[in-house]
């Protein structure tokens, strides 16, 4: 065992200097955590509601499906969890019904919900299990009767609507999806 002499300058302990350098690298590491959680929550909320979004579009395309192209029905009513209620018109035409599309066949959203085509836009309302959080989808729709008028290529398209009058919301770019039809009622 050594006994340190009286004359002896060996540093025990920790330095001032070196403990606020801890501390800052300590802060820079809570503060690039609480950046990545940002981040991290942000995207959870984008994708969800990309998902929902999907999950709509999905929804008035199986209205559409189940519609006989060319019969005497031709539109269905589609009621959302805010009891709003809604008509989905499948009838189309050689040129397309319903919202303008883009020159790369996706719904265009530059148009304002009010030139929509009656029947082909509505404002649909998802709610949570208890009704307590609601969220509202513009969706919008395109259908276009194919040559053997026994067909029809659908356009759907859904995208959150933020309407709330909080913090601005990370929106999601609108889901676009599109099918043919060919629901003869047999």
């Amino acid at each position: 065992m050594q006994i340190p002499r009286k004359g002896d300058r060996r540093q025990r302990g920790s330095s001032l200097i070196e403990l606020m350098i801890a501390i800052l690298v300590l802060a820079v590491g809570l503060i690039g955590s609480m950046a990545l959680a940002s981040v991290a929550l942000s995207t959870n909320a984008r994708n969800r509601r990309s998902s929902t979004s999907t999950a709509i579009a999905e929804m008035v395309i199986g209205q559409i499906s189940a519609i006989p192209v060319g019969g005497s029905v031709a539109s269905v009513t589609v009621t959302d969890c805010a009891g709003n209620t809604s008509t989905i018109n499948a009838s189309g035409t050689t040129a397309g019904a319903g919202a303008n599309l883009t020159s790369s066949g996706t719904v265009d959203y530059t148009q304002g919900f009010s030139s929509v085509t009656s029947g082909y836009a509505m404002k649909y309302t998802v709610c949570d299990a208890t009704n307590s959080i609601k969220s509202t989808y513009d969706v919008r729709w395109n259908v276009k009767t194919l040559a053997s008028a026994k067909e029809e290529y659908v356009v759907v398209a859904a995208q959150f609507a933020n309407t709330g009058s909080g913090p601005a919301q990370v929106s999601a770019a609108p889901v676009n999806l599109r099918t043919v039809v060919g629901n003869d009622g047999n």
